[in-house]
């Protein structure tokens, strides 16, 4: 799955109104593990990439990827707190 389409779907589930709460949170859950994966990926390709502007351009994707991933976290986190209240 690509980078984009992951980002879109996160972007679908940070909006939950028309989906069911059970259903959220085991996409997010999903989700972020996906995300993770590919986090780690990024992490292995950087330290073995000699390339400058490889390196570069890993650290950018893997800064955008830890973003998000961190912004899902949150929404997975808030979304708990909710449930339980």
């Amino acid at each position: 799955m690509g980078l984009n389409k992951m980002l879109d779907k996160l972007g679908d589930m940070l909006k939950p109104e028309a989906s069911k709460k059970k259903n959220y949170r085991k996409k997010l859950k999903s989700l972020l593990k996906d995300l993770k994966r590919k986090e780690i990926k990024l992490k292995d390709k950087l330290e073995s990439t000699d390339d400058e502007r490889k390196r570069k351009r890993l650290e950018m994707e893997l800064e955008i990827v830890h973003s998000q991933r961190k912004k899902g976290v949150k929404a997975l986190e808030a979304f708990l707190e909710d449930d339980t209240d």
